[in-house]
């Protein structure tokens, strides 16, 4: 079906009679063509696509997942293991000068289409429609750029040499022009859902759902509750299935039922792919997006209550714990027993198909199914497997035929599901109303989302037999629900909740490594474990541990600007006590 149907995301260039890469080759958009190529709907089309890259699955995932602390990166000397462990510095090249230098980039592009499109003859009202999609584009630039940066130059138009140095403008004045272009895009794009040649396109709903995220990371929450609200009374979109929505089998294109998707990342076989399967669950090497044990535990119990007090109620012990709960866990397979049946659909489970080649138990061949993690130090240090750092696999955008093939993946990454939406309302709505939300106004949002997979309602009578509070349960319900949806590292930075950042990256047990593993995979010099206070394995050691991981809450909730940017323009200046 995909290599049927011509997306606009790859087969750039709909109803032209060159092909994209042609064109681009023998034409690059720069002034003099742009002075002479802006006359047709198709030259619009074919334009449209270099905008439509800025949906980079390595900025809603790597950005918005690996340096934060439900995913964790494989590679510890990584940029992005630094920003999620608080040792990057501000002369690091990775990320914060490569994403500066690509979401500006990207910015360029929209920009290039923003400053020209109007020449095309060409409706007003079609040639407004591309324009609102490259709007909604560049605004999601600029949500990435606003999140981590704050105050950061607002170039709305390409600039001459003359015009490209100067100071950052206030964050809020950058969001007040978001706003507007949101509103602006939402007015001039269709109602409907786009499909046949148009599937991934945006569409009017989809403008207002990022618009509805941007308010609320700015907490401007009036607007949130607002525009969140009006998706959900009138759009056409809705829940689908929690598990295929990760899956090649409910990409939009493939099943049309899937309402859920409302702006994602277009992929197509052999035109535009990538490399998620491997990053996720690989027979060979090490894995790069691990799931971590934090994320592990925050999953509650089938009744709804929790399997332990975790951080989200860090040394309470009023909490009630779930009498299902295995905790502490001698055996790896009890961490998924009667837990949320999201947690099965996420992550891999003892028992499931295995991708990942040999697995952690003692025979050194490839498995059918999974049943242990490998760990590469427990191993002989051989890539004969899925070598995990924290003991924990993604099953999200995992497509096991794939695995071991480079770069094959054409699964659609989401940018925003509908599910976003409705947590953005209660989110909203529970800041509106002095932290609080009716059982009705809970069921209209939490529980719609629990009582899809079959997870037990949130009652709020049970919240306070349990000991259990409101907020604490909105935010965990938001990390379940929306894991790998590229929204977790925004998240933690407008809750303040850099904390979680700064604790040790665990794994399972000691017990459990001893017991099934043979061994324990992280040891001092002295070959003695390295376990924090709850007797997990630590992969990544904080100050606590001895360790260098760290938050400092005067520092790293916002990023350094780029050193190679303020080599050129003194004027940027630079984020506090960086």
């Amino acid at each position: 079906m995909k290599k049927r149907i011509k997306y606009i995301l790859a087969g750039c260039c709909l109803m032209t009679t060159f092909s994209c890469s042609d064109f681009l080759d023998r034409y690059p958009l720069d002034k003099a063509v742009n002075e002479t190529y802006w006359k047709t709907e198709p030259q619009l089309r074919a334009a449209l696509y270099p905008c439509y890259e800025g949906l980079q699955y390595d900025l809603i995932i790597n950005l918005g997942e690996a340096c934060a602390e439900t995913v964790v990166w494989g590679d510890p000397t990584s940029g992005l293991s630094k920003v999620s462990g608080g040792t990057s510095s501000a002369q690091d090249n990775f990320p914060y000068y490569n994403y500066w230098r690509d979401l500006y980039g990207h910015i360029f592009d929209c920009n290039n289409f923003l400053d020209n499109y109007d020449q095309a003859e060409v409706d007003q009202d079609v040639k407004d429609v591309y324009a609102a999609e490259v709007k909604t584009i560049r605004a999601l630039q600029y949500f990435w750029l606003t999140s981590v940066w704050g105050d950061v130059p607002l170039v709305d138009k390409v600039l001459s040499s003359e015009e490209a140095y100067g100071p950052r403008n206030p964050k809020k004045d950058v969001i007040d022009w978001m706003i507007e272009d949101l509103k602006w895009a939402a007015g001039k794009l269709p109602a409907e859902i786009h499909t046949g040649s148009d599937v991934g396109r945006i569409d009017r709903w989809g403008a207002l759902a990022l618009l509805a995220r941007v308010a609320l990371q700015d907490e401007r929450w009036e607007l949130a509750e607002k525009v969140s609200k009006y998706i959900i009374d009138n759009s056409p979109y809705g829940l689908y299935d929690y598990e295929k929505v990760y899956h090649l089998e409910g990409n939009s294109e493939t099943d049309p039922n899937n309402k859920e998707s409302m702006i994602y990342s277009l992929y197509v076989q052999d035109i535009r792919m990538c490399n998620m399967t491997n990053y996720t669950c690989t027979p060979v090497n090490y894995i790069r997006l691990n799931a971590s044990k934090t994320f592990v535990d925050a999953f509650l119990c089938s009744d709804g209550k929790p399997a332990t007090p975790g951080l989200e109620y860090y040394k309470r012990t009023d909490v009630a714990v779930s009498p299902q709960s295995k905790y502490p866990v001698k055996k790896y397979a009890d961490y998924f027993v009667d837990r949320d049946p999201r947690m099965k659909m996420t992550l891999y489970t003892p028992g499931d198909a295995w991708p990942g080649g040999d697995d952690g138990d003692a025979g050194n061949r490839v498995n059918a199914t999974f049943g242990l993690p490998r760990f590469a130090s427990l191993q002989g240090n051989n890539n004969n497997g899925a070598n995990t750092k924290t003991g924990f696999y993604f099953k999200k955008y995992n497509t096991p035929e794939l695995a071991g093939l480079t770069d094959k993946d054409h699964n659609n990454i989401n940018v925003i599901r509908y599910p976003e939406v409705i947590l953005i309302y209660a989110e909203a709505l529970f800041n509106l109303q002095g932290e609080t939300l009716t059982q009705d106004q809970i069921d209209e949002t939490i529980n719609l989302l629990r009582n899809r997979v079959g997870m037990h309602p949130m009652k709020l009578s049970e919240l306070k037999a349990w000991n259990m509070d409101l907020k604490t349960e909105l935010r965990r319900e938001r990390r379940i629900e929306m894991s790998f949806d590229g929204m977790r590292y925004f998240d933690i930075l407008r809750w303040k909740e850099g904390f979680r950042l700064g604790r040790a990256v665990t794994c399972p047990s000691l017990e459990v490594c001893l017991n099934e593993l043979g061994g324990c995979p992280y040891v001092d010099d002295q070959n003695n474990p390295i376990v924090d206070e709850f007797g997990d394995v630590v992969y990544d050691r904080s100050t606590a541990e001895g360790g260098s991981r760290n938050f400092d809450e005067n520092k790293h909730y916002l990023w350094p600007v780029p050193y190679q940017e303020r080599l050129k323009n003194p004027a940027l200046g630079q984020n506090p006590n960086w």
